[in-house]
């Protein structure tokens, strides 16, 4: 069967999102609200929390919030901050770190923000 140009037009807009991989080898998917990004993990992700032999594995589906005023949250660590370098994005909070290396956040309008985030 032959598939025209207007077919393959239509199959690339069905396609799904660009998606974002950690440095840890998670995948997520982008979505943008007026309170900034959203990363929601594809899979679930495992973590391990607390220090000792209180230290618990969680493993769930997560939700990465980095806001406009460069806040950001994750069930697993809590709220903390998140900038943006030439090298990539990242997220830390008291228990840890999320890093999104050589990669770049956009949205469509690209959201403002007030202290720009720069690391």
């Amino acid at each position: 069967m032959k598939l025209g140009l207007a077919g393959i037009f239509l199959i690339a807009l069905a396609a799904p999102a660009s998606a974002y991989m950690s440095g840890e080898g998670h995948e997520y998917r982008l979505t943008c609200n007026a309170n900034g990004y959203s990363l929601k993990s594809v899979n679930p992700v495992g973590r391990f929390i607390g220090h000792g032999a209180g230290t618990q594995i969680k493993s769930e589906r997560e939700t990465l919030a980095l806001g406009r005023s460069c806040d950001a949250h994750v069930k697993a660590f809590g709220y903390g901050e998140w900038c943006w370098a030439n090298g990539g994005f990242f997220a830390t909070f008291p228990g840890g770190k999320i890093e999104f290396p050589r990669q770049e956040l956009f949205c469509e309008p690209e959201p403002e923000y007030e202290l720009n985030c720069r690391c």
